[in-house]
């Protein structure tokens, strides 16, 4: 009876070891999206401040996103899309203050597409 306990509770604490050791490996990091409104363009540094607004931040908080080369940008108007490189793109008259933009990031949190214009996405009703 002593050595059927002993080896219950050797196993169970080998399988609790393993749980714990697979809850600490890091989660990969996904690519995102954010939207917001512009607030500040400096093309010669290469940098677009969005005001971005949700649940936790209602009255909104700034961010700043540095522009690669390899950023895309896309202007909607309507149902015409327009495809422009980094450098047009940071200089075009549409990426102004106030104008509503969505950022898409890859997994180390470099800024890949910046979308100009475009209707706001509408809630699904519950």
């Amino acid at each position: 009876m002593m050595r059927t306990f002993a080896m219950a509770s050797l196993s169970l604490f080998i399988c609790g070891g393993l749980a714990l050791a697979d809850d600490a490996k890091p989660q990969k990091k996904k690519d995102s999206a954010v939207a917001g409104v512009v607030k500040k363009v400096d093309s010669s540094s290469r940098t677009i401040t969005l005001t971005i607004k949700n649940k936790k931040n209602p009255d909104g908080m700034d961010k700043e996103f540095k522009i690669g080369e390899s950023v895309k940008f896309i202007l909607v108007d309507g149902d015409a899309k327009t495809e422009l490189a980094a450098k047009e793109g940071l200089k075009t008259e549409k990426l102004k203050e106030g104008a509503h933009v969505r950022i898409e990031t890859n997994a180390q949190g470099e800024v890949t597409t910046v979308t100009i214009g475009g209707e706001k996405r509408k809630k699904k009703d519950k």
